[in-house]
């Protein structure tokens, strides 16, 4: 009789072990469930967290155990609004000869942003909306108006391995100094392209990535004709970037792509003319002297179908030993066309495009702020551009100055009434001030001055001697609106 008390304060030990064992497991299960809010160590939950965005970190921060083998699904909103008022005198073009005011409004953009990812897929949309203040009547839904609301990116990637994946749908192609392919951030509305990319990065020295897009108009029963309507675009797109590191201070970028446009004659929709572009840059850097030369090569039909065969060159020198200034020095060099060779080799008409177009991009941050040169090869005349440059960047901390100054010269001959114009086109001044608020508002501004010579007034058809200036004041404000891990 006295050994079974014994027996029984073992079993309730057992029991009692037992149920100790199970309240500590469920404890442990319930400190890593990612979905109950822990207190971080600025007094935030990880939710309110998020939604500071001028303190958003990742979520491992924030979770004192969590299983980093497994990667979780996410979910990033984010917004940009970006107002900016504009005074021009003299943007885009040499004011007329007649008596014409400055143009001065305030354009805004809207972007709603989300991104969504987890282990092996991304999905991405962003949806834009541009208007002038004023343009639309808020008080009503119908009427004219021409904002434009729009789809600007809207694309699925799926990963294959850490290193390869395919992104598809509508995007940026955006590569390298993006001298040929820019998403035009400048531009309110931005450019993005309906297309297929493969992207392989080992994450350590070397990517490349292989773009390609074909368009249509709409749903066609019959053929492959492209009628956009009110535009001019690519009917097929073929690009291959390649970025290989080659050692501590090189690093080697090809560019390889393929444009091709319809025949313009309705009768000739079945012929579509190719443009091919072949090039890449090599970069140095060592201590405070980055150097640069880069150049391409066109040649193949251009869009009217004549016989292409232009070339791009731009070397560059950057010395950054002075505190907070860097001094950045070089020169574009595009070809044009020589209006006095009116007849080849074999006596026969010169019918050759000698005009290198830098494909997809934007004149705004190469040919001066004042986008004299922006519609390539049209606002050149056709003969070409040497553009020297000499920038002077200050930076420190929150605050950048930029002083950028250019010269415009013709590269080719412009004949007028029978005489050759001097090649001398116009010196341009740009003064930039960027002030960095805190991580999503930023103050932008900036005023630009130029010295148009005769010869450019008889290029542009416009007013040289008048005053040609241009100014603006942008805000960017782009907070994150919340940040979900699930």
């Amino acid at each position: 009789m006295e050994k079974k008390p014994l027996i029984m304060s073992v079993k309730l030990t057992r029991k009692l072990a037992l149920m100790m064992a199970l309240l500590y497991a469920g404890q442990t299960l319930f400190a890593q469930d990612t979905t109950k809010a822990t207190i971080n160590k600025v007094g935030q939950t990880p939710f309110a967290q998020s939604l500071d965005s001028t303190k958003v970190k990742s979520e491992a921060s924030n979770s004192s155990k969590v299983d980093t083998a497994k990667k979780l699904n996410t979910l990033i909103i984010s917004l940009e609004f970006r107002p900016r008022t504009e005074f021009r005198h003299g943007y885009r073009t040499l004011m007329p000869y007649s008596d014409t005011g400055a143009a001065f409004f305030t354009g805004s953009r809207t972007r709603l942003n989300f991104a969504y990812s987890t282990k092996n897929f991304d999905l991405y949309t962003s949806l834009t909306d541009v208007y002038v203040w004023g343009q639309n009547d808020a008080r009503s839904n119908s009427g004219p108006g021409n904002s434009y609301f729009q789809l600007f990116e809207m694309y699925a990637e799926p990963h294959f391995s850490n290193k390869f994946s395919v992104r598809f749908g509508r995007q940026r192609i955006s590569y390298d100094n993006q001298r040929l392919f820019s998403e035009n951030d400048w531009r309110q509305l931005g450019h993005s392209h309906d297309a297929l990319k493969l992207i392989y990065n080992n994450k350590i020295n070397f990517t490349n990535e292989f773009s390609t897009a074909f368009n249509q108009s709409k749903e066609n029963v019959f053929s492959t004709k492209y009628m956009p309507l009110g535009f001019v675009n690519y009917k097929v797109l073929l690009v291959d970037y390649l970025n290989w590191k080659l050692s501590k201070n090189f690093v080697l970028t090809t560019i390889n792509a393929a444009d091709g446009y319809q025949s313009s004659d309705p009768a000739k929709y079945k012929t579509t003319y190719m443009r091919f572009t072949n090039g890449g840059r090599i970069e140095y850097n060592s201590y405070n002297w980055y150097l640069t030369m880069s150049g391409y090569y066109q040649y193949g039909k251009d869009s009217s179908g004549r016989k292409l065969d232009a070339y791009y060159i731009q070397p560059e020198i950057k010395y950054s030993g002075i505190k907070n200034l860097a001094i950045r020095l070089g020169f574009q060099y595009m070809s044009g066309q020589d209006a006095t060779k009116v007849y080849d080799g074999n006596g026969k008409p010169y019918t050759t495009d000698n005009s290198f177009v830098p494909l997809y991009t934007t004149g705004h941050g190469f040919n001066g702020s004042l986008d004299w040169f922006g519609n390539f090869p049209a606002d050149l005349g056709g003969a070409g551009l040497v553009n020297p440059y000499l920038f002077f960047w200050y930076t420190n901390n929150k605050l950048t100055v930029r002083f950028d100054n250019h010269l415009f010269y013709s590269q080719n001959n412009y004949v007028y009434q029978g005489s050759i114009l001097k090649k001398f086109l116009a010196y341009e001044n740009d003064w930039r001030v960027i002030y960095k608020v805190n991580s999503f508002i930023t103050i932008d501004g900036g005023f630009s001055w130029a010295l148009p010579t005769s010869a450019f007034g008889i290029i542009r058809k416009g007013d040289y001697k008048k005053t040609q200036y241009w100014s603006y004041v942008m805000f960017r404000f782009t907070p994150t609106i919340g940040k979900f891990t699930f």
